[in-house]
């Protein structure tokens, strides 16, 4: 499963506000398998994108076919995986 997270200073960020976006690979488990960083995710492939805005810009991620969950703004990468893992991140359709 690939997750994409957008980061302002190292933390969760909305799509408008982030400067970078980590690229987070996960295993059957949840268990983190490689993280890359990117500047944009625009084109790229994915399962799921964390934002910390339910009205934030997710239309391109939604026509790839990704689903989005919303975190609270400032959640560091582990602390969402963890929040992921128990299933404790609402979805936003």
């Amino acid at each position: 499963m690939r997750v994409v997270i957008p980061l302002r200073n190292g933390s969760l960020a909305s799509v408008a506000s982030a400067q970078t976006y980590a690229f987070v690979e996960l295993d059957e488990s949840m268990q983190k398998q490689h993280i890359s960083y990117k500047e944009s995710w625009s084109g790229e492939f994915f399962d799921y994108i964390v934002t910390s805005k339910r009205d934030d810009a997710l239309d391109e991620a939604f026509e790839l076919g990704a689903r989005a969950l919303l975190a609270r703004e400032g959640m560091d990468i582990e602390a969402i995986l963890e929040a992921m893992m128990f299933r404790e991140l609402d979805e936003i359709v």
